[in-house]
């Protein structure tokens, strides 16, 4: 039998490491109060409702759904408000939102609103060409007034908190991250998250922090960093240090939802928990399979989740073999079948590695 999965910790609820360093207290953006400052940013063709069900059970104080086009939400269009679909138990939860006309961009946030988003956000840091060509994006954050104009339309337009997620600016040439926080404060905005890259970036090179910092103390909002999250121990420092109020977990979650668990621990109670053994990795794959099953149905649903599958059982022995099995999954039996040759299999001598991936998310 596969080894059982820890139970959550309470969230913020130890007494602190010592006296010197308090657990942090609530992450508030407007009226919602967030039981951790550790989040998961959206991401395309990745946080969907199974998705955002795990991540809060692991932890995070706040899930997003993917990033939908506004136009499309105006539109209605039935894959994109499949997008939307928000599940009442698993809050609180965030829409996104891509485009640069006020009134689509408002119409569409109210939208989020009644299908039960409990924030709405702004993506002013999605660095690829489809987006950026159309205005959208990392591009409408070069333009600091036109910005201010799309937020504060979606402010006015809607009863939630209306965030935003940008990137440190264009190009280093043109890092205008703490302007452009000011001017979103001044529009309404709840809270700002930074990934500490440029466009031109995209995902190279480090995020910078202290870049990140600088827009922190710009502002009186909360500021939420983003990039390069892999170390709870380095978010726990990021947060008592006050160099921002939380953090957002993006790729590094990828094939390792476990680390949203180890990140909101660390970060309220300053007590580390160990990696995931390999069968217990298994064992959480298993359980997103489930939910996705439970969610779109058996056929889909191993469709959707062979990414995760691959993920969780590179480096076992015999992983090229398995991989190659991953692309016929069909049915529950094919994925019990799989999961036992790869629990059989057991690590291999280089042991697991974290997935490549890049997101369309900013």
């Amino acid at each position: 039998m596969p080894t059982s999965i820890p139970p959550p910790p309470p969230c913020l609820a130890a007494a602190p490491e010592r006296p010197a360093r308090r657990a942090p207290g609530p992450l508030r953006i407007g009226g919602v109060e967030l039981a951790s400052p550790v989040l998961v940013a959206p991401m395309v063709g990745i946080t969907d409702a199974p998705f955002r069900r795990l991540a809060r059970e692991m932890g995070a104080g706040l899930v997003s759904a993917e990033m939908a086009a506004a136009e499309a939400v105006v539109r209605r269009i039935p894959r994109t408000l499949e997008l939307l679909t928000f599940d009442p138990e698993v809050t609180p939860a965030a829409a996104q939102l891509v485009g640069n006309d006020p009134a689509v961009m408002a119409e569409a946030a109210a939208i989020c609103a009644e299908r039960g988003a409990s924030v709405v956000d702004v993506n002013l840091g999605c660095p690829v060409p489809r987006v950026t060509a159309r205005g959208s994006g990392a591009a409408l954050a070069r333009d600091v007034t036109a910005t201010w104009r799309v937020v504060r339309a979606m402010v006015d337009a809607v009863g939630v908190p209306v965030t935003a997620k940008m990137r440190l600016g264009w190009d280093n040439a043109s890092i205008n991250a703490p302007e452009l926080s000011r001017a979103l404060q001044d529009a309404g905005c709840a809270m700002v998250t930074v990934h500490g890259r440029t466009r031109v970036q995209r995902y190279l090179g480090r995020a910078d922090w202290a870049e990140i910092a600088r827009v922190k103390r710009a502002v009186g909002i909360p500021v939420v960093g983003s990039g390069d999250v892999t170390d709870p121990s380095e978010v726990r420092r990021r947060v008592l240090a006050g160099e921002v109020d939380g953090v957002v977990v993006a790729r590094g979650a990828l094939g390792n939802l476990w680390l949203i668990r180890q990140a909101s621990h660390e970060v309220a109670t300053g007590e580390p928990l160990p990696d995931l053994g390999f069968a217990e990795r298994i064992a959480l794959t298993r359980r997103h399979l489930d939910l996705l099953i439970d969610h779109y149905g058996e056929r889909r649903a191993l469709i959707v989740g062979r990414k995760y599958v691959a993920w969780a059982i590179r480096g076992c022995g015999g992983a090229a073999r398995l991989r190659a099995m991953v692309q016929s999954l069909a049915t529950r039996a094919d994925l019990d079948s799989l999961l036992g040759l790869a629990l059989a299999a057991g690590p291999g001598p280089q042991g697991w590695y974290a997935p490549v991936f890049t997101s369309g998310d900013g």
